[in-house]
């Protein structure tokens, strides 16, 4: 993996847990969603509410999540964002 896409992650998982934690609502329950408006300078902002949809780069907050065992807190799932990094970061 790229420093590229490894500093990208880790900025959107930093975004992500930020958005869950200052939200309204439980994460639990949250329904918003992120617009990537800028991969490569890890420019992110709040695109209201909704679902998924990568063919205009917005992701739910929640989809990026998954539930850590430990703490049952909602948390960034890595993995999942390595997944969202790739359509921005091409490795040959």
């Amino acid at each position: 993996m790229s420093d590229d896409m490894t500093d990208f992650i880790d900025a959107l998982a930093a975004y992500v847990a930020e958005r869950l934690a200052g939200g309204d609502v439980a994460p639990d329950y949250n329904v918003e969603r992120v617009l990537i408006v800028d991969a490569r300078n890890h420019l992110f902002r709040p695109a209201g509410k909704g679902g998924t949809d990568e063919a205009d780069d917005l992701y739910a907050l929640r989809e990026l999540c998954r539930v850590d065992e430990d703490t049952m807190d909602l948390v960034p799932d890595r993995g999942r964002l390595e997944r969202v990094a790739r359509n921005y970061f091409y490795q040959s």
